[in-house]
């Protein structure tokens, strides 16, 4: 039953998700290290088997950011950093252990409150200072005043990148990042445009579901990527943080 639980969580991660990978449809290597404190997120069962991969956002030493629908029923987590990954982290090589955390409220139906934390069981291999959470309504109080129509957010992931022919996926495990600009904000969700048509915007792709949506040229994280379209070129739906159920939660992990 369980393997059947990760097939169909599978299946609705290509189908609906940005499928984390692409960092980025249109992006480029973060070989500058700009990003360090993303890192990318290896989930296991209660078994120490391998599940699946994900994106996250260190925002302090110990704690990441990432997805609900990446942590929900997975026991334990690997967290590597680094400008690409080796192939054998799926064998629980490498990295920093840690327990994930899925949000109480999260919704996989709905896809609601996608937003989720691992703990990790010592302080990451990474230096400060750490992207920081917006306040409670930011990305509402950027729209109300109209200045939200002109912004750009940057997303940083490892997930997968076009190939060729365009239907193609390819899975490097290199850490990279893209300029999205926005499309809507509804109650859950920041909506960006990905589709390279669009100002040669930039998104997101299968891989890169959990990691950091930051508005404008700052660490502010605004954002989780949650969901997309399956050949990632238009739709880039992604959590918001600025909630106030997703910043209580997250703070609860982080020690005053």
């Amino acid at each position: 039953m369980h393997r059947l639980r990760v097939l169909i969580v599978t299946l609705l991660l290509i189908a609906l998700l940005p499928v984390s990978a692409s960092a980025v449809t249109n992006g480029e290597l973060d070989a500058g290290g700009e990003y360090p404190f993303v890192g990318l997120l290896a989930f296991y069962d209660g078994d120490g088997e391998y599940l699946h991969r994900c994106s996250g956002t260190l925002i302090s030493p110990k704690v990441m950011v990432t997805a609900s629908h990446c942590t929900d029923g997975t026991v334990s987590a690997r967290a590597l950093f680094g400008l690409e990954i080796t192939e054998d982290f799926r064998m629980g090589v490498g990295g920093t252990t840690g327990t994930p955390h899925t949000h109480p409220g999260y919704n996989p139906r709905t896809v609601e409150l996608d937003v989720a934390v691992v703990e990790l069981d010592w302080p990451a291999p990474v230096a400060g200072p750490f992207p920081t959470l917006p306040g409670q309504g930011f990305l509402t109080e950027l729209k109300r005043t109209g200045q939200i129509r002109d912004d750009t957010f940057v997303a940083v992931g490892y997930g997968g990148v076009p190939g060729f022919p365009p239907s193609v996926i390819e899975f490097d495990l290199f850490r990279r990042f893209a300029i999205s600009p926005y499309q809507g904000l509804n109650r859950n969700n920041l909506h960006l445009q990905q589709n390279p048509n669009v100002d040669d915007a930039g998104g997101t792709c299968f891989g890169d579901s959990g990691g950091p949506h930051f508005w404008e040229d700052t660490l502010l994280l605004v954002s989780v990527t949650s969901w997309g379209d399956a050949i990632c070129r238009a739709n880039d739906m992604t959590q918001r943080t600025d909630l106030e159920p997703a910043l209580d939660f997250i703070a609860s992990f982080l020690t005053p």
